[in-house]
């Protein structure tokens, strides 16, 4: 070989790829890849477990969650209890199974309330801009300026303790804050060039709401509606826990805490595991909030 052939071999080289090792970069994204499909795999299970617990407690439960049983009252964990008893001998587990219902549908019906009237003011707000944009975001910082417990407190003494009524005043709590953001979202939207194209055309000021922004900011939308679950999961139960919406002897996780806190030291597990089925179903929210975010928006993915 001669010298003039040196940089010709070594140009060769240089052109050949490295092997794919453990560690390298496509090593990494599979183990990402395998990570990602165990976590969503988990997720939807809980959920699932979730929608069984509110819409077919009685088939899961395997005591009643109201008859009282003093012979095994304030019975620890166990197979045969498997969350222990509490001090009227009802079982935990049933309790916490059966009281899904109460809390979720509450914190679910509120949420759908809440950010459906904000996307609509959001939507009227970041179109019409303005005086009309300037009167509805007064109003709704007006509304924004109450901590969230309080403001729902009032709401519900005002209406009266029933479920249709904390359902209401979630909804309210929540309005403000979901119509910000679709606000935020439909003044980007409202500058785009269909906008402009379908009021060229006569459209009815109805139509350029729902046809064409509504559709621009469904995916923020979908992402908020959950993360409202997650806080109106919390609120809810805060409220059951003031004694608000829900009476004894229905079971409601927030209730169940109230009534438990004063045996937490000899019988923790009565607070335990309704406040472990709100974090659970909390954190859950979340995650699905997020997915559906990377879901709806994947250019979104790599941030």
């Amino acid at each position: 070989m001669s010298t003039n052939d040196i940089p010709l071999v070594a140009e060769a080289e240089a052109k050949v790829p490295p092997a794919v090792t453990r560690g390298s970069r496509m090593g990494k994204a599979s183990r990402q890849t395998r990570g990602m499909l165990v976590s969503d795999v988990v997720l939807i299970a809980t959920l699932l477990a979730v929608v069984a617990m509110v819409l077919v407690p009685g088939w899961i439960a395997p005591y009643s969650p109201t008859e009282f049983n003093p012979a095994v009252a304030m019975m620890p964990p166990s197979w045969e209890y498997p969350f222990g008893t509490d001090e009227f001998g009802r079982d935990i587990l049933s309790r916490v199974i059966h009281g899904a219902r109460p809390t979720l549908v509450v914190a679910i019906a509120g949420a759908i309330m809440g950010v459906g009237l904000g996307t609509v003011t959001g939507l009227l707000a970041g179109y019409a801009g303005g005086r009309t944009d300037e009167v509805l975001m007064r109003f709704m910082d007006a509304l924004m300026s109450f901590p969230t417990l309080i403001l729902a407190t009032l709401i519900v003494v005002m209406l009266g303790s029933n479920p249709v009524n904390v359902i209401a005043a979630i909804g309210i709590v929540f309005w403000p804050r979901s119509a910000r953001i679709a606000r935020a979202v439909a003044q980007d939207v409202a500058q785009r060039s269909f906008i402009e194209a379908a009021w060229v055309r006569g459209e009815s000021h109805a139509y350029i709401l729902f046809r064409e922004l509504l559709p621009g900011v469904l995916n923020v939308v979908v992402v908020d509606l959950s993360l409202r679950i997650t806080y109106g999961t919390m609120l809810s139960a805060s409220l059951s826990y003031l004694g608000i919406g829900v009476t004894p002897p229905t079971p409601a996780w927030g209730l169940m805490v109230k009534d438990g806190q004063q045996f937490i030291q000899f019988a923790s597990w009565m607070v335990i595991w309704p406040c472990v089925a709100i974090s659970v179903v909390a954190v859950a929210a979340v995650l699905a909030g997020e997915r559906l975010r990377q879901i709806l928006a994947p250019t979104e993915r790599g941030n």
